[in-house]
């Protein structure tokens, strides 16, 4: 069993491109950790098979991976199921979408082996009180080489970083809010995945973001710094401030 740090790098799949818009508004220094975490989710030929969203939220990215795999079964459940005028139109364009209200700590829904992908964004944070008992439902319901993937999550071995993101979460009361850490990921591959690896971003891209995000040039500089510091130092790669995970049944 093996946990790898790695931070990609362009190019990424076309495809991700056409998903970014289903983030809504992102700072322009996390466009590629989005595009690297579509990317993963595209990864593999979904036509015909089966994938599921847990924590979907409006919906908006499981319709955006209906639109690249039209003919694929997706799935997205939260505690309360995705509606509105958008997701009514998306439903009638892609048969094989599909909006469920549940808790994503019971899939007994899903049959063993079942599902090819289950994924999520900015979930597992609010998830980590039981990360075992996540693991277990994505091992159960998967086939065998199927992939659990969450994007944007938040990392706290970088104690400059920690502390930013406590100030912000005390000025704006944010109650449900947790750092990850790589020991966690490591206890949730020793569930029983094959593979975890960990891709990491913003090093010195979350400190300056206020800075970055509102001229962009000094965004992409910036991005272009970290990824040169991650590849000449990969002792880094364990402070970056966000991540996006790839487990493999």
């Amino acid at each position: 069993m093996s946990l790898k740090l790695s931070h990609p790098s362009p190019p990424f799949d076309p495809r991700a491109e056409a998903m970014l818009p289903a983030i809504g508004g992102f700072p322009p220094s996390d466009r590629d950790l989005f595009l690297a975490g579509y990317s993963e989710l595209c990864r593999v030929d979904l036509t015909g098979e089966h994938a599921l969203e847990i924590c979907g939220g409006f919906g908006k990215l499981a319709s955006a991976l209906a639109a690249n795999f039209p003919a694929a079964k997706i799935t997205g459940l939260d505690l309360y199921a995705a509606s509105g005028p958008e997701i009514d139109e998306a439903l009638k364009i892609y048969p094989g979408l599909e909006f469920v209200s549940g808790d994503a700590f019971d899939l007994s829904r899903y049959p063993d082996n079942s599902l090819d992908l289950v994924w999520g964004q900015a979930a597992l944070h609010h998830l980590a009180h039981d990360l075992d008992g996540i693991s277990r439902q994505a091992l159960r319901v998967l086939k065998p080489g199927g992939r659990f993937v969450f994007i944007f999550e938040p990392m706290g071995h970088n104690l400059v970083v920690a502390a930013i993101r406590a100030v912000r979460m005390a000025r704006h009361e944010l109650g449900d809010e947790s750092n990850l850490y790589i020991s966690q990921f490591e206890r949730m591959r020793d569930c029983g995945f094959s593979t975890c690896e960990v891709q990491m971003f913003n090093l010195l891209g979350y400190p300056l973001k206020g800075l970055g995000d509102r001229l962009g040039f000094i965004s992409t500089a910036i991005q272009k710094i970290d990824a040169y510091l991650f590849r000449t130092f990969p002792g880094l790669l364990r402070y970056g401030a966000n991540c996006n995970l790839i487990f493999k049944k």
